[in-house]
């Protein structure tokens, strides 16, 4: 009798384990999981600057930041002594990039040839000009700071 419980419960946990038996994901399958459900081209959080960040809306931050920028600009080109044959009205496109730090670089700058003939060191003084500006508070998606690049323009008229 004794033989035959030993038995009966040998089989019973044998069989039962195939039941219980869970499928076991690596730690890639989630990453490549999670990976396809993230939008790599949007962030949660626009870059700005300290002045910026108690505004509640997202699209009103990144409105302050682009402005704070362009004011930034202009207040840096008005201080510049420029000298031109003929009047200058034409727009510059910024490449600009924002590290993870919130370092700020132009990655380019497309200057119409217009402008450029007239003030060959315009790329210079825009650069140059990053250097006023306050502390970046870099993007974020899921609350990591990230990378991110955006295209501006910046008008320059001169008469």
């Amino acid at each position: 009798m004794i033989r035959f419980v030993v038995l009966l419960a040998l089989a019973l946990n044998l069989f039962s384990c195939k039941d219980l038996e869970t499928k076991k994901i690596s730690s890639d399958d989630l990453v490549q999981e999670e990976l396809k459900t993230l939008n790599m081209n949007e962030v949660e959080e626009y870059p700005t600057f300290a002045s910026c960040e108690n505004l509640k809306d997202q699209q009103a931050r990144y409105s302050c930041f682009q402005n704070e920028l362009q004011r930034n600009f202009q207040l840096q080109l008005s201080n510049k002594t420029m000298i031109v044959e003929t009047e200058i009205n034409d727009t510059v496109w910024l490449y600009l990039s924002i590290s993870e730090l919130g370092d700020l670089t132009i990655e380019k700058a497309q200057i119409p040839d217009t402008i450029a003939s007239q003030l060959p060191q315009l790329e210079g003084w825009l650069k140059d000009s990053l250097d006023s500006l306050p502390k970046i508070i870099a993007a974020h998606k899921r609350g990591i700071p990230v990378k991110t690049s955006f295209k501006m323009p910046v008008v320059v008229k001169v008469e």
